[in-house]
C-alpha cells in the first residue's frame, strides 16, 4: 500500500485546518455576575467601565510575545508529528514520506493551537481586570469569546 501524501493532506489536514480556524473566536472578555450593580446599570455604563479597565490593564500589565509562542507550538507540533510519522512509516515501510507528512500535520496543528491561544488574556491581565471592575461594583465570574 503506497502512502499518498497529497491524498492525506486533502482528506485530513485541510478540513481539520478549516474547522480549527472557524472555531477561533474574538478576544476574550469578562462575563459578569448579575448582581444588583450589574442589573441596575445601563449596558453603556458597563461597557464604559469595562473599556476603562481594559485600558488600565493594557497600560500596566506586560503581555508576553504570543507570536513567539505560536512559532514554538508549530515547531513542537512538527517535531512530534515527524516522530509519529517516522514510527508509523517504519512499521508500514514508508518512513520518509510518513515523516514528512507527520511533520506537516503536526506543525500545522501546533500553529493552529498557538493562534487560538493568541486571543486569550494572561492570568495577570484577567486578575487586573477583575480587580478593577470590582472597584466599580461589578463581579467577574469568567471569561469568554463573544
Amino acid at each position: 500500500m503506497k502512502l499518498n501524501i497529497a491524498r492525506l493532506l486533502t482528506y485530513l489536514v485541510i478540513p481539520l485546518a478549516i474547522s480549527s480556524c472557524s472555531t477561533m473566536g474574538g478576544p476574550e472578555t469578562p462575563d459578569f455576575y448579575p448582581n444588583a450593580r450589574y442589573l441596575n446599570s445601563p449596558p453603556a455604563e458597563v461597557q464604559y467601565y469595562e473599556k476603562q479597565c481594559m485600558d488600565y490593564a493594557s497600560e500596566y500589565i506586560k503581555q508576553p510575545d504570543k507570536y513567539k509562542t505560536v512559532l514554538k507550538d508549530g515547531l513542537i507540533g512538527g517535531a512530534v508529528g515527524a516522530g509519529a510519522g517516522a514510527i508509523g512509516g517504519a512499521i508500514m515501510g514508508h518512513a520518509g514520506p510518513a515523516t514528512g507528512a507527520g511533520a506537516a500535520i503536526g506543525g500545522l496543528l501546533g500553529v493552529l493551537k498557538g493562534l487560538k491561544d493568541v486571543n486569550e488574556p494572561s492570568p495577570t491581565y484577567e486578575r487586573f481586570m477583575e480587580h478593577c471592575l470590582s472597584m466599580h461594583g461589578y463581579t467577574v465570574i469568567g471569561w469568554s469569546s463573544k
